[in-house]
């Protein structure tokens, strides 16, 4: 019970105290809430990004993820190698299959609308552990052909296109114009594996049982099985891996070269790096947190020096050195709780703005902050409290009663600090500017990838004069080629008519882009046994090439004759001619694509045009690349492109509006010039890259607050010297000492620390730039410019921070100084 009264007391006692010195507790909680703060943060998305898993799915942890990949590089996952899977692996509970199209939905008497659903198997949602909220799940006799068509609906699509209707288990509607019914709603929050508006069940019919990737048959998304109790994802790999070898024996014509990539969620949905990549920024911030709990030890080490006569006479009161001790870490707990409040209210701003800075339809993701995190938060603050409170503790240990009543150095205004005090200030200041100078490095380097990737080169000029966008055509109205063709005629028309516009066009994607990819052969050679190379291929109208201002090198663009009923021609780019076809004329050679329903047309080479920039997430390399006329091969979500000019903003307006008035049911998205579509985006790139534009995007904002605070925690040692040593630098006035003698003292004794610290800091960095090298692009770890620049802004940041105290010091009076007490 004396305990708890202690304890009582000492926080009364620390909250009158701290009250009366506000100074020191606002910079305290100043530099200490946003360092707990962005630490809290991280803590909370790296806890959802590598962790926690989809929303109301039990035991994430206990989830595989499982894909086909051919050496092409292309994924997919068979039905029917599934189904061996699924009925041959003992490490699962049980398996599951999902596939994921376009699909539009219409009530009875209502208009369709395109929307993204999902095909799966029936025992889904099961594995998940989550029922519906309304109605009732799948059963395996909704997979049977012919049986009635039935459709679950996410509780997103359920109250924005429906209203939450509550009479809505047992209405008929249509999907893909046949008839179905909402049979049940998944609660609210539910997403699985991206942001589908429905999901329907797997019908087995003769396509989906074509097994691998053979012409005509239908491919899924992904497969996933949850592990039995005890079971591992190493077990459950080896298992699936020699099911695959035995497949691809027994079925060699399909699975020879087919590739299983077994995974956790972090892994299949984050990346390969998911958890080097979080856990450096968890790191990271923990560095920034070390910088401010240096600064407060600073901070709470002077002002134990201006208080030691209260601790000496608190002592000789027969006050305990642990009682003084104990007082100390109360003013730190105080102060850490103090932060850590401010702290909460960063962390959920933090959180919520990344949630929404960083949301995408195909990357489920939940933010909740639940009490996981808020226990974090309570340990963070209390090992803050330690940390800075050791060195004021240190100091008092070193406390003696009868020294410092005789007036012993560090008690005595005016006079230079102890040795052991300015050495363990120094030691703490370059702590500091080691950390900083790792944080600083590691951001320059990660910048300097992102932005060697989104300022590569693209082969397109002026890009900024370009207006582009997706239109999705609703598909109940165009249902054939011939309805798209004419809509699109119409609409470059319209578009090319719109004062200020240059020239106008379509394709299936627009540069830096992905096509889709097909293996091909060329006519006269022998395919490879493997299948053949793979190659992209982009549907695009005539003066596409105009609109990019890449002409023909050889040959010609495509033009009007180049129909649905015309001779099937295709244009390859320089490096499809430089790789495929090198020391031979290009024109006039035949080609064709492999399609899902079997070969394609011979295609006749008419052109060859400059190389621009398509589906290589990083940017680095011109891949091979075939154009097809769009009149041969119409697409059903397109992009236009429309070259202007004048600024893309005074005609921006009037683009949409001939869109919306040729098809008032269009989906336009991404309307944007497209330089702003070669920013870096996270749906766009390869997993490999994914999050490294967050990861770029984050470095520097820690590492500029933790320059800031170094430089904060460098100018309060400064000025606590300088006003330790006021008699000392007027007697050095007074015996001849110049200005700028003064201040290269200052400068001299504020820099050595900064320097060692850099060193080390230095040398650190090498090390742990290292660990970034996967997400490097066109960089090396120890870039020099980085390296350079990183040192370059620590030091002058730091000589920022030692001259504003220094000039203090030359104001001051040596006669005023010589009677300082």
């Amino acid at each position: 019970m004396s305990l708890l009264d202690g304890l009582f007391y000492d926080l009364r006692l620390s909250l009158r105290t701290l009250c009366r010195d506000k100074g020191f507790s606002l910079a305290a909680i100043a530099m200490l809430a946003p360092a707990i703060g962005l630490n809290v943060t991280v803590f909370a998305i790296m806890n959802t990004m590598l962790f926690r898993g989809f929303p109301l799915v039990q035991r994430n942890d206990a989830l595989v993820y499982v894909q086909e990949r051919l050496p092409s590089g292309r994924f997919f996952v068979s039905y029917p190698d599934f189904e061996d899977w699924s009925a041959q692996a003992n490490a699962f509970e049980g398996m599951a299959f999902v596939a994921n199209r376009q699909s539009s939905f219409s009530e009875a008497a209502g208009r369709s609308i395109d929307a993204l659903a999902g095909s799966v198997s029936t025992n889904t949602f099961r594995l998940l552990r989550v029922s519906p909220m309304l109605g009732r799940d799948f059963v395996p006799a909704d997979e049977v052909p012919g049986a009635p068509g039935v459709v679950i609906l996410s509780y997103r699509f359920w109250e924005s296109r429906l209203g939450k209707r509550p009479d809505i288990v047992g209405l008929n509607v249509h999907i893909n114009g046949d008839p179905a019914t909402i049979i049940g709603v998944m609660p609210q929050g539910f997403d699985f594996p991206s942001e589908f508006s429905f999901w329907m069940p797997l019908v087995r019919t003769g396509e989906w049982l074509r097994r691998g990737p053979a012409p005509g048959a239908y491919f899924g998304f992904l497969a996933f099985g949850r592990l039995r109790p005890g079971m591992a994802l190493q077990q459950a790999r080896a298992e699936l891996e020699t099911i695959n070898r035995n497949l691809e024996t027994a079925w060699s014509a399909t699975n020879r070269g087919v590739y299983l990539v077994v995974q956790n969620r972090s892994q299949f949905f984050i990346g390969p790096d998911a958890s080097v990549i979080y856990g450096s920024l968890w790191a990271a911030v923990w560095f920034v947190l070390l910088i401010a709990c240096a600064n407060l030890a600073n901070l709470g080490l002077a002002r134990a020096i201006g208080k030691s006569k209260d601790f000496s006479a608190r002592i000789a009161l027969g006050a305990s050195q642990i009682r003084m001790m104990r007082y100390i870490l109360m003013d730190g707990f105080v102060l850490a709780a103090a932060a850590g409040i401010i702290a909460w209210w960063i962390t959920k701003w933090s959180v919520r703005a990344w949630a929404v800075a960083t949301a995408s339809r195909f990357l489920v993701m939940d933010y909740t902050i639940d009490g996981s995190t808020l226990v974090y938060l309570v340990g963070v603050c209390v090992l803050s409290a330690f940390l800075f409170s050791l060195a004021p503790i240190a100091k008092v240990l070193q406390f003696r009663v009868l020294g410092d009543f005789k007036g012993n150095a560090f008690n005595k205004r005016g006079t230079t600090q102890s040795l052991r005090a300015k050495r363990l200030g120094a030691v703490l200041v370059g702590g500091q500017m080691a950390l900083a100078m790792v944080l600083l490095a590691g951001a320059g380097v990660l910048v300097h990838s992102l932005l060697n990737i989104v300022g590569g080169p693209t082969g397109v000029r002026n890009p900024q004069n370009i207006l582009t966008g997706s239109i999705g055509l609703p598909s109940d109205k165009y249902k054939g080629p011939a309805s798209r063709l004419q809509y699109f005629d119409q609409l470059e028309a319209q578009l090319k008519a719109v004062p200020g516009v240059e020239a106008a066009s379509v394709a299936t994607a627009i540069p830096v882009g992905s096509g889709y990819v097909r293996t091909f052969e060329i006519e006269g050679r022998t395919n490879p046994s493997d299948g053949g190379d793979s190659v992209q291929v982009l549907a695009a109208d005539s003066d596409y090439f105009r609109v990019l201002e890449a002409s023909a090198i050889s040959g010609r663009d495509f033009n009007g004759t180049d129909q649905m009923t015309g001779v099937p021609v295709a244009i390859v780019n320089q490096s499809f001619a430089a790789r495929f076809l090198s020391g031979e004329e290009p024109l006039g050679k035949r080609l064709r694509t492999m399609e899902r329903n079997g070969p394609g047309e011979w295609r006749t080479v008419v052109g060859v045009v400059p190389n621009i920039m398509q589906g290589d997430a990083t940017r680095e390399h011109f891949r091979p690349l075939i154009y097809v006329p769009f009149h041969q091969q119409p697409a059903g979500r397109t992009f236009f492109l429309v070259r202007t000019a004048v600024p893309p903003t005074q005609v921006a307006q009037a683009v949409r509006a001939e869109i919306q008035a040729l098809e008032p049911d269009v989906d336009l998205e991404d309307f944007r010039t497209l330089k702003a579509s070669f920013a870096f985006d996270r749906d766009s790139s390869d997993l490999a890259h994914a999050e490294m534009g967050k990861e770029a995007a984050v470095a520097p904002i820690l590492a500029m607050v933790a320059l800031l605070l170094a430089a904060v925690g460098l100018y309060a040692v400064i000025a606590h010297s300088i006003s330790q040593r006021v008699k000392e630098i007027g007697v050095r006035m007074a015996i001849g000492a110049t200005q700028a003698d003064i201040r290269q003292m200052i400068l001299r004794e504020g820099m050595f620390p900064v320097l060692f610290g850099m060193a080390f800091g230095l040398a650190a960095a090498l090390a742990v730039n290292n660990i970034f090298r996967s997400q490097l692009v066109g960089i090396s770890p120890y870039d020099p410019v980085s390296m350079a620049g990183a040192a370059i802004a620590l030091i002058l940041i730091a000589v920022l921070a030692c001259l504003v105290p220094a000039r203090r010091a030359l104001s001051i009076d040596p006669a005023t100084a010589l009677r300082h007490d």
